[in-house]
C-alpha cells in the first residue's frame, strides 16, 4: 500500500510539474504551485526528486526513456533492417501520433520553451536520455554495413536518419500549414513511417555502395 502511494505521489508530481513548467517556464515555476496541483506537501519534491532542478530534469527525461525502452527492446530481437527502421520511426513519431493527448501537448510546449529560453539546468540530460536510441541505431547500421565499430560516416548517417523524423516533430506547425494531410490521422502517420523507413534504406544502401568502391 505504501509503495502504491509512493509511486502515485511521484507520478502526480511529474504530471503537475509538466503542466506548470510548460505554462510558466523553469524560472517562474514554483514548487509550491507544483505541489498544490499535485495535491502533495512541499516535502514531497525533496523526498522524491531532491530539488526543483532534478524534478525538471526528470520531466524532460521521462518521454525519451519510454521511447528508448520500446525501441531498445525491439532492436534486440531478430528483426530485418526494414522492421527495425519502422520500429525506430514509430518510436520517434509517437508524440505526433499522440498529439491530441494533453500531456503530450504540454511536453511539446515545454520542449519548445526550453529551446527558446534555456533553463540552464538540463546540462546533457536530454543527450543522455536519447543516447540509448542513438546507440541502438548505430548497432543496427554497423551490422548492416558489416563493420565492427561506427566511424564518422556512420555517426553522420545516424543523425541524418533521425533528422528526417525530427522535422515533423519540431516543425509540426509548419508541416500543418503547408500540408496538414501528412500528419492527420493514423493512416497518414503509418504511411509516413513506411516512407521514412524506405528513405532510410536508400541512404543506408548509398553508404554501403560508397564503401564497396
Amino acid at each position: 500500500m505504501h509503495m502504491v502511494d509512493h509511486d502515485d505521489t511521484r507520478m502526480r508530481l511529474l504530471m503537475a510539474a509538466t503542466e506548470v513548467f510548460a505554462e510558466r517556464g523553469y524560472h517562474a515555476a514554483t514548487t509550491r504551485e507544483i505541489c498544490r496541483r499535485a495535491n502533495a506537501n512541499l516535502a514531497a519534491i525533496h523526498y522524491h526528486f531532491g530539488d526543483k532542478a532534478e524534478l525538471y530534469r526528470e520531466v524532460f527525461r521521462l518521454p525519451f526513456l519510454e521511447q528508448s525502452s520500446g525501441f531498445g527492446a525491439a532492436s534486440q530481437e531478430n528483426r530485418t533492417l526494414d522492421e527495425a527502421l519502422k520500429q525506430f520511426y514509430r518510436a520517434l513519431m509517437a508524440p505526433i501520433v499522440d498529439g491530441d493527448n494533453v500531456m503530450t501537448q504540454r511536453f511539446m510546449r515545454l520542449h519548445a520553451r526550453e529551446e527558446v529560453d534555456p533553463s540552464g539546468v538540463l546540462g546533457d540530460v536530454v543527450a543522455q536520455a536519447i543516447r540509448p536510441n542513438h546507440e541502438h541505431l548505430k548497432k543496427i547500421l554497423c551490422s548492416e554495413l558489416k563493420v565492427d565499430a561506427a566511424d564518422a560516416d556512420i555517426e553522420r548517417l545516424v543523425f541524418c536518419l533521425v533528422g528526417m523524423a525530427m522535422i515533423f516533430f519540431h516543425g509540426k506547425c509548419v508541416v500543418n500549414a503547408f500540408c496538414p494531410e501528412l500528419l492527420h490521422g493514423e493512416e497518414a502517420i503509418n504511411s509516413m513511417i513506411e516512407k521514412l523507413a524506405a528513405y532510410a534504406r536508400n541512404l543506408i544502401a548509398t553508404e554501403a555502395a560508397s564503401r564497396s568502391r
